[in-house]
């Protein structure tokens, strides 16, 4: 894990990277540009006019439908599926950076965070002249909704414990536990895909999702088995934590141990708000570098 050291850091030089995206099925472009300090994550739409820019916070979060969506509502700007470049950029320590996109949604390489850190550590990661900050959690925070919930605890590092529930043989009830300190990021989270129901393909597809979905960037899950081989017995599970993570970094870097059920996209957005609140309140998270 690359957050040693007490300030923010940026990528040391640009870079470039192009695929398909997963619900458009469009080819994509990318480019990832250095910033200053306190710029936060800036994604660019240079293909539209006036190169319109949404910080990925969780205030510019416009919809969760299989994915996180940032944008600018009085425009309809939009940018979606960010939540895996968005986990890369967390396990990387880098809060700052500027990506140009010319297209709605970003690539989605082979489904997991790996090609993004991959791409990240080619570009190196510069050390800004500004102290880091981290958001510690004093008091518990939580989120229901229906049979999900989630929960973030005071805690001195980051944890995740995430329980994943689905009446299907081929995934069943599976169980992880995440702790920055203790696991590998780089080689227990950032490989885990995404993954789909095969017998779902027609109707997303009707609803103009998963258009560019393959067994080349997902895991298919058929009826008693999955059509292609997984990374880990556990990778459903996986991915789950790595967009967690992804999610929670709306808010930057933060302290705490989040117990998540059964949680997708909308409880993970609607928790980073709640902590958005007690952050700009100054009274339940304290600015602070660990």
């Amino acid at each position: 894990m690359s957050w040693e050291g007490n300030n923010q850091k940026t990528i040391a030089s640009p870079i470039e990277y192009a695929g398909l995206a997963l619900h458009s099925g469009k080819e994509v472009h990318i480019r990832c540009l250095p910033a200053e300090a306190d710029q936060g994550v800036v994604f660019r739409r240079t293909d539209l006019v006036g190169k319109p820019e949404i910080k990925a916070e969780p205030a510019s979060v416009v919809s969760t439908k299989r994915c996180t969506c940032i944008g600018l509502p009085e425009t309809g700007v939009e940018v979606y599926t960010i939540e895996h470049i968005m986990s890369a950029l967390w396990s990387l320590g880098i809060g700052n950076i500027i990506i140009e996109i010319d297209n709605v949604e970003t690539p989605v390489g082979d489904g997991s965070a790996l090609p993004f850190v991959k791409l990240l550590q080619t570009a190196g990661v510069k050390v800004l002249n500004s102290p880091r900050k981290v958001w510690k959690v004093k008091q518990a925070i939580w989120v229901k909704e229906r049979d999900m919930s989630m929960v973030i605890l005071p805690f001195e590092g980051f944890k995740i414990s995430y329980t994943l529930d689905y009446e299907h043989p081929v995934i069943g009830t599976q169980f992880l536990e995440f702790d920055q300190d203790d696991n590998s990021y780089f080689n227990e989270i950032a490989p885990a895909r995404t993954f789909g129901f095969e017998r779902e393909r027609e109707v997303l597809h009707r609803r103009g999702l998963a258009l560019g979905g393959s067994a080349d960037n997902a895991v298919l899950i058929g009826d008693q088995r999955t059509i292609n081989p997984l990374r880990f017995p556990d990778e459903f599970v996986r991915h789950k934590i790595l967009d967690v993570i992804g999610d929670m970094a709306l808010n930057g870097f933060i302290a705490g141990h989040i117990i998540a059920i059964r949680s997708g996209h909308y409880l993970h957005v609607e928790l980073a708000k709640k902590i958005k609140e007690q952050i700009d309140a100054r009274g339940e998270l304290v600015y602070d570098v660990y």
